[in-house]
C-alpha cells in the first residue's frame, strides 16, 4: 500500500470516527431513518402522517360543533376521532418498532465499518511505515514512533492512527463547542419576604381568601 494513501486513509478514517462519536451514532441513524422513509416511500410512515393530518382536521371541526345543540353530530364525530386516534397509536407503535430495529442495524453497521476498517489497517500494515522522520529531530523517541514493528526512523500505522485519533477528537470537541452557543443559566427568582414567611399576609389577601 502506498505511503501517501495509507497516511490519508488513516486520517480520514479517524476523522469519520471522531465525527460519529461527536454527533452520536444514534443521531446519525435517526437521520438515515428519515431519509430511508422518504426514499422508499414507507407505507406506515405515510399512513401515520395522513392519520395525523386527519385527526388534527377533525379536532378543529369538532370544536365548531356544540355538544348540546348538535349532540348527534358531535357524538358521531367524536366516535370517528376516537377510532382514528386508536388506529394512529397502533400505527405509531408498529412504526416505532420498525424504526428501532432500523437504527440498531445502522448503528451496528457503522461501528463494524469504522472499527473493522481500523483493525484491518492496523493488522495488515503493522510493519509498514507511514512516513519517515528526520533522525536528529526525534532521536530520543524514534523507537516509540515505530512501534510495534515498523522500521526504525519511521512512524508506524498504530502511532499515526493514535495521533490522528487524538487530534480529530480534540478538533471535534472544539468544533462542537463553537457551533453550540452557551446556554445562559436562568436566574432563580428571589423570594419575597412575605413568601418567605418574614412578613404577615396583607389584609387584602386575607379578605380575598388567598
Amino acid at each position: 500500500m502506498a505511503f501517501g494513501f495509507l497516511l490519508v486513509s488513516i486520517f480520514v478514517l479517524e476523522l469519520v470516527s471522531a465525527l460519529l462519536d461527536s454527533i452520536g451514532y444514534g443521531t446519525v441513524a435517526g437521520s438515515l431513518w428519515d431519509t430511508y422513509c422518504r426514499a422508499t416511500g414507507n407505507k406506515k410512515a405515510a399512513e401515520r402522517l395522513e392519520l395525523k393530518d386527519s385527526i388534527m382536521q377533525l379536532r378543529r371541526e369538532l370544536r365548531t360543533v356544540s355538544s348540546v345543540d348538535q349532540f348527534a353530530k358531535w357524538a358521531k364525530m367524536r366516535r370517528r376521532l376516537d377510532a382514528m386516534s386508536t388506529k394512529f397509536e397502533s400505527v405509531s407503535s408498529d412504526l416505532a418498532i420498525e424504526r428501532t430495529a432500523f437504527e440498531l442495524y445502522v448503528n451496528l453497521v457503522l461501528r463494524v465499518v469504522v472499527y473493522g476498517s481500523r483493525a484491518v489497517i492496523n493488522i495488515y500494515n503493522y510493519r509498514v511505515p507511514v512516513f519517515y522522520v528526520p533522525a536528529n529531530w526525534f532521536y530520543p523517541v524514534l523507537w516509540f514512533l515505530s512501534l510495534p514493528a515498523a522500521p526504525m526512523g519511521s512512524v508506524s500505522v498504530s502511532v499515526w492512527a493514535f495521533a490522528c485519533n487524538r487530534v480529530c477528537k480534540r478538533g471535534a470537541i472544539i468544533f462542537d463547542r463553537v457551533l453550540k452557543p452557551a446556554v445562559p443559566q436562568q436566574q432563580q427568582p428571589i423570594p419575597s419576604l412575605a413568601a418567605a414567611g418574614s412578613l404577615p399576609p396583607s389584609p387584602t389577601a386575607e379578605s380575598s381568601g388567598l
